[in-house]
């Protein structure tokens, strides 16, 4: 697997991996906006990382936009960094709307190529 990392302009990011707004989390009822974010800004409604919360659960839309909330206040969003496979963000999801949200310029991203063949070790 080939692995590159570089610095993006985050709406040049958004354009190659196609999302035109903010990430779709599968299991969520629905898309989250900017209102939904400012609204979790304002009410202080913020959602830190757990990891001990199961990630196979889903999330509503309101839970999402709160991760995202904690992380424009707790952050340090313009060190953030996401993953990328196959123009796809495979993690970072929130960390890349919080940076949207926060008008951030630039990400950093590791560049994951699942089509690259790896070269077999000889034993």
């Amino acid at each position: 697997m080939a692995i590159r990392v570089r610095q993006r302009d985050i709406l040049d990011l958004a354009l190659e991996c196609g999302i035109q707004d903010y990430p779709f989390w599968a299991s969520s009822d629905r898309r989250i906006t900017s209102a939904d974010i400012d609204e979790a800004l304002e009410t202080g409604r913020l959602m830190a990382p757990d990891d001990d919360r199961d990630p196979n659960l889903g999330m509503t839309a309101e839970q999402h936009a709160a991760r995202v909330a904690w992380l424009i206040r707790h952050a340090e969003l313009e060190r953030t960094t996401i993953t990328i496979c196959d123009r796809c963000i495979v993690d970072g999801n929130h960390r890349f709307a919080a940076c949207l949200h926060a008008r951030i310029e630039w990400i950093n991203c590791v560049f994951m190529d699942a089509r690259a063949t790896e070269q077999p070790i000889d034993a």
